[in-house]
């Protein structure tokens, strides 16, 4: 996902933000989780951005029980003019990607209410193995007895996810036939900047101070089942590249 380029790219890029695929997530969501009764759920939309699951045509998530909790201040504030009846957390964590001047190991915030419901879409897709195990377990204390944590992961093998994701770069093909050979047999990945490739690793940058610096994490079903077990592990949707864990308290 190049979302942090829509928000703190150039001119250009950010005059694309209305365009930008962000529908969908609800109805993502709302299959992945079987279609539950919503009315009166209290729910987190981690890492929502403008409130991507309220933006969504058919979303039946009241804005009174909806909260969205983002590293990025701009969006929040879009949202918040919006839908001024939700609840628009700032986390200032840091992220070399889209928050680079935050603050380090930050926690979660305490938001007064536990939630039966907490969705991170594209989430764990930009953060260290370590980060999303660290974030994970902080979700789950947020939840009520009961309730259910769902987030995405994209595997890099499936349906030529990570070849994909190496094309819009715009690398030659030469490179890109050897960066998917390197990744053969990978429980997990990741590509920085688009074209650093560090296979069963968290990788590594050397420019914090570069500006719009891509964080891309790829998992396998097989990494994800093991790195939680008991989570369910559902396929994508039509229209999407991304599998979903979902952890019930």
């Amino acid at each position: 996902m190049g979302e942090v380029y829509l928000w703190r790219g150039s001119a250009e890029q950010r005059a694309r933000r209305s365009l930008a695929g962000k529908w969908g997530r609800f109805a993502y969501f709302n299959h992945q989780l079987d279609y539950p009764n919503w009315r009166g759920k209290f729910v987190l939309d981690f890492g929502g951005n403008e409130g991507n699951l309220l933006l969504d045509y058919g979303c039946m998530i009241s804005p009174e029980t909806y909260y969205c909790l983002d590293v990025l201040k701009q969006p929040l504030q879009v949202g918040r003019k919006r839908f001024p009846m939700a609840h628009w957390v700032h986390y200032n964590r840091y992220n070399c990607s889209f928050n680079p001047e935050g603050i380090r190991g930050l926690s979660i915030p305490d938001m007064g209410v536990k939630f039966d419901v907490i969705l991170a879409y594209s989430v764990f897709t930009h953060t260290t193995r370590e980060e999303m195990h660290i974030l994970v377990d902080e979700l789950r204390r947020q939840l009520r007895p009961g309730g259910t944590l769902a987030f995405t992961f994209i595997d890099p093998h499936w349906a030529h996810n990570l070849r994909r994701r190496l094309e819009r770069t715009n690398l030659r093909n030469g490179n890109i036939d050897r960066l998917v050979a390197q990744s053969r047999g990978a429980q997990y990945c990741t590509v920085v900047n688009g074209s650093e490739l560090y296979v069963n690793s968290d990788g590594a940058w050397s420019n914090e101070t570069k500006t719009c610096l891509t964080y891309d994490v790829y998992h396998t079903v097989r990494f994800m089942r093991r790195e939680f077990p008991g989570a369910v592990i559902r396929p994508p949707l039509e229209g999407h590249a991304q599998q979903c864990c979902l952890i019930r308290r």
